[in-house]
């Protein structure tokens, strides 16, 4: 953090009313990444005034912007990529001050859970059942329609803590323990869908040559068959049909789930942050 007399001083530069010497204060506030915010908060509290409110919430949301932008982009050149720290960094940006040591114990408890019931001689729709029976029946989670004015719904740490949520973090929660357990779920690419699948490239389960044995839909734990793809895609005219579906990244997950949370920040008006994850979005296909 830079010297108080400094921070003062640009804190006092808000009250400035030229555009120029705006921007730049926005500039340096958005440098001095999360630690500023705090601050800013404080600072706006002790005003009354509606512009300076105005404004300071704009530097506040360009610094979250700024630190979910430049700590997704560190995770996508980590090696390994994992959902759980993806996850963290936006349940920082919808909410700051949530526990993240409360939110491990509550993974790891889901995790240990599923793991007591686990063995090597399960067949893979089993484990999967085994996962839908932890989840829904004894952990009681919930899956919602997605409500675009509820940013809430988005965040992980809010469904540990309320038990339901869309399909964004249900789906993070059944990737991060898969990976914890070690089991093959992977995010797929289906039409109007946020779908996972169970890839396994084995000849004993696997009778149509993808790798894709099943897939999972998060928000309730229903499994479906290749066929029922198909039927779905022959439904909704999806051309072109048959379509290849295999597995996506990590990464792409994490794209569709900022498509889905800016068309939130839309709704609610705040086009600036949609805009900026929009951004993010793009930089992430760009690495």
């Amino acid at each position: 953090m830079m010297a108080n007399s400094e921070l003062h001083a640009l804190l006092n530069l808000i009250e400035d009313p030229d555009e120029e010497v705006f921007l730049s204060i926005t500039e340096r506030f958005t440098l001095l990444g999360q630690e500023i915010i705090p601050v800013l908060e404080d600072h706006q509290n002790s005003t009354d005034d509606t512009e300076q409110i105005k404004k300071i919430t704009y530097i506040i949301d360009k610094v979250s912007l700024s630190v979910l932008s430049n700590e997704l982009l560190e995770w996508k050149n980590s090696e390994d990529q994992l959902t759980v720290e993806a996850s963290l960094i936006i349940s920082k940006y919808l909410n700051r001050d949530f526990n993240q040591e409360s939110l491990f114990f509550e993974l790891e408890k889901i995790r240990r859970s599923i793991w007591l019931e686990l063995n090597d001689y399960l067949t893979p729709l089993e484990e999967v059942n085994i996962i839908n029976k932890i989840v829904f029946d004894y952990y009681k989670f919930k899956g919602i329609e997605t409500n675009y004015t509820n940013k809430k719904d988005f965040d992980i740490s809010a469904l540990i803590d309320s038990k339901q949520s869309n399909t964004f973090p249900l789906s993070a929660l059944y990737l991060l323990v898969a990976e914890m357990l070690g089991l093959s779920l992977k995010p797929v690419d289906i039409p109007r869908q946020n779908l996972l699948c169970y890839f396994e490239e084995d000849p004993i389960y696997d009778e149509n040559g993808t790798g894709i044995l099943f897939f999972i839909d998060p928000l309730n734990g229903q499994v479906y068959t290749h066929k029922d793809i198909e039927n779905y895609l022959q439904k909704i005219n999806y051309v072109p049909h048959p379509m290849k579906i295999s597995p996506v990244s990590t990464t792409r997950f994490v794209q569709k789930w900022l498509k889905e949370l800016s068309r939130s920040e839309k709704e609610l008006g705040d086009l600036h942050k949609q805009a900026g994850l929009l951004s993010l979005i793009e930089k992430l296909d760009d690495l």
